[in-house]
């Protein structure tokens, strides 16, 4: 009794309300006790079926007046599985003439068909007037007549731009590869290659033969410090990639490549050395596509030597027929790289690789304050492709709730197209935990391609639900 007569009354209000205001301030903590637990990850050795890469094969038409659709033709696309398929278009029954109300009937059939295609397989798509290593022969003699037929198939391309991904060459050549045509002189391909920058819906890619034309066609012998990716500008050399029917059949990827050192060159149109080919492409084509087929050579298509090629090449697609005797190598050789596909057959490798392959590297959730606490999730992505996307994904975190199923759903800001082949990035998001209600919740990551909405699947042995992949859970 004499400790508490002693206690100065004056104090005893303040020390009360200390009391009462600690005491709310952990019956208010309490309330908002918030406990969370992340997934961990690894690569599985999977085939991703992911849009705008992979191995493709090559279905061809002949636009003719002979067509009937009445007839009920196969197109082919029904039983159609790959992410990709190379179509081609052989206009050589109008070399003399403009393609007839007939002939564009079919090819809007035909480029109706695969807009619908079951597996939403994406189109690369080929015009050309020759298939047997005859254009001189098969090919218009007026210029102007192929600008015509670029005009006339353009509003039937550009009607189905959500499944046309790439435009290859620019109609001329033999097998349409830009090379044995009478209009390969630089005013003509330049011509050529700008009607269909300015016909062709600005979405679809367009690609040249050789990193030479590239150059020739840009008039520069260097990317530009700050490229125009992604559509950035509607610009010719932001949309303009490569494709290279020769890839490992020589040192010059047959006539890809010249023996000019970029010292000695006199004009951007020069064709460089291998080395210096292969880095330019290593540059350009993190930003358009890149793809074609391979060829066999005893040492450049060995497994460990081709992987590098296509890996500095960014390569996100490969004809799946051609060459045989490179795909039979491959799977007959077996892949000793420390990772997930050590002691996998090459080819598997090389399916699994081409274009972007992007996996969850790790999750991890910090907790900022006790009394009022908030919530960041760093999620750490990498990308061990060959190459990155060039089509927008959109990125989201959902919160889901067990106990009633109600979801929250969180943009992540994570732009993909900029995450490269070997690269890591980590993007944050703060969840928005005081909007909760209490309870149990798991946190899902999915990403979407963004025009069609198809799910991207990711490289982790962590398996895809509806609402994406689990990677953490809360309680709040």
């Amino acid at each position: 009794m004499k400790l508490f007569n002693d206690f100065p009354l004056r104090l005893l209000i303040p020390v009360c309300i200390l009391l009462a205001v600690i005491l709310f301030c952990l019956v208010i903590a309490f309330s908002n006790r918030i406990t969370y637990t992340t997934e961990s990850f690894s690569e599985s050795t999977a085939i991703l079926p992911n849009p705008y890469q992979g191995f493709y094969h090559i279905v061809g038409y002949t636009l003719s007046d002979d067509y009937n659709p009445t007839d009920g033709p196969s197109f082919q696309t029904d039983t159609y599985t790959d992410s990709l398929a190379l179509v081609e278009i052989n206009l050589k029954n109008y070399r003399t003439t403009e393609i007839s109300e007939t002939g564009l009937m079919q090819l809007d059939d035909i480029l109706t068909s695969w807009s619908q295609s079951p597996s939403n397989t994406r189109v690369i798509l080929r015009f050309l007037y020759d298939w047997d290593g005859l254009a001189l022969a098969t090919e218009p003699d007026s210029l102007d007549l192929i600008l015509t037929h670029m005009d006339q198939v353009s509003t039937l391309v550009n009607r189905h731009c959500d499944s046309v991904y790439i435009m290859q060459g620019i109609f001329v050549g033999s097998w349409g590869e830009m090379h044995s045509s009478r209009f390969m002189d630089e005013t003509s391909v330049k011509k050529l290659i700008q009607h269909l920058h300015d016909v062709i819906d600005p979405s679809i890619y367009l690609s040249v033969r050789t990193p030479a034309q590239w150059r020739m066609i840009n008039d520069r012998y260097d990317l530009p410090a700050k490229f125009p990716a992604f559509e950035a500008d509607d610009s010719l050399m932001g949309r303009l990639g490569l494709f290279n029917d020769g890839m490992l059949g020589s040192e010059s990827d047959l006539g890809t490549y010249g023996d000019t050192a970029r010292r000695d060159a006199a004009s951007p149109s020069y064709k460089g050395t291998r080395k210096e080919e292969l880095a330019f492409q290593n540059n350009l084509c993190r930003y358009v596509p890149n793809g074609g087929e391979v060829i066999f050579n005893n040492t450049l298509s060995d497994l460990e030597t081709s992987v590098s090629s296509l890996r500095t090449m960014h390569v996100s697609y490969l004809n799946a027929e051609y060459d045989g005797r490179v795909m039979e190598k491959w799977r007959n050789t077996t892949w000793t790289g420390n990772d997930a596909f050590h002691g996998c057959d090459g080819y598997s490798y090389m399916q699994a690789h081409l274009g972007y392959r992007y996996l969850i590297h790790s999750c991890k959730i910090k907790k900022l304050g006790w009394l009022i606490p908030k919530l960041t999730l760093t999620l750490t992505m990498e990308n061990n492709g060959f190459a990155n996307t060039l089509k927008p994904f959109q990125t989201t975190v959902l919160l889901k709730n067990t106990e009633n199923g109600t979801c929250t759903t969180v943009p992540l800001d994570a732009d993909l197209r900029r995450l490269g082949s070997g690269q890591k990035k980590s993007y944050m998001v703060k969840l928005p935990v005081q909007d909760l209600e209490r309870g149990s919740y798991q946190i899902y990551f999915s990403v979407k391609d963004e025009a069609s909405g198809q799910t991207i699947l990711l490289g982790n042995t962590n398996e895809v639900g509806d609402a994406g992949y689990l990677i953490g859970q809360m309680e709040k």
